[in-house]
């Protein structure tokens, strides 16, 4: 029974260093996405260089700015129930990137999703 109990606790923490992996790998990946997809935008939006660069400063914006308080969050509150709030909150940002009906959506949900991405980095390393 004791066999039983250590390799389920075992698979449960590989499980779990399996996401915290995942999640560093595909967070910062999130950086460059806005800048691949910019050259695209402005010729379907027809949008102002200016109002394109907020595509990667919002999520850059969002993901430096609360990156350390992020961690102090995970501190007190927990590492686990922040990191599956960021990745939870990352998901649903990247999911309003993908609905976003203008440009000022897109960069709304592009600055939520450097929250969520510093919510999950910052407690996943931890």
């Amino acid at each position: 029974m004791a066999r039983f109990l250590t390799d389920s606790h075992s698979a449960q923490r590989r499980w779990a260093l399996l996401s915290v992996c995942l999640a560093a790998l595909a967070l910062p990946l999130s950086f460059s996405a806005g800048a691949v997809a910019v050259p695209v935008l402005a010729i379907q939006l027809a949008s102002s260089p200016a109002s394109l660069a907020w595509v990667t400063n919002a999520f850059m914006l969002g993901f430096g700015s609360l990156l350390l308080a992020a961690g102090g969050l995970a501190d007190r509150y927990g590492r686990r129930r922040l990191f599956l709030l960021g990745s939870g909150g990352f998901a649903l940002a990247t999911m309003f990137v993908c609905l976003a009906p203008d440009l000022f959506w897109l960069d709304l949900a592009r600055g939520l999703q450097g929250v969520g991405a510093a919510a999950a980095l910052a407690s996943g390393s931890a």
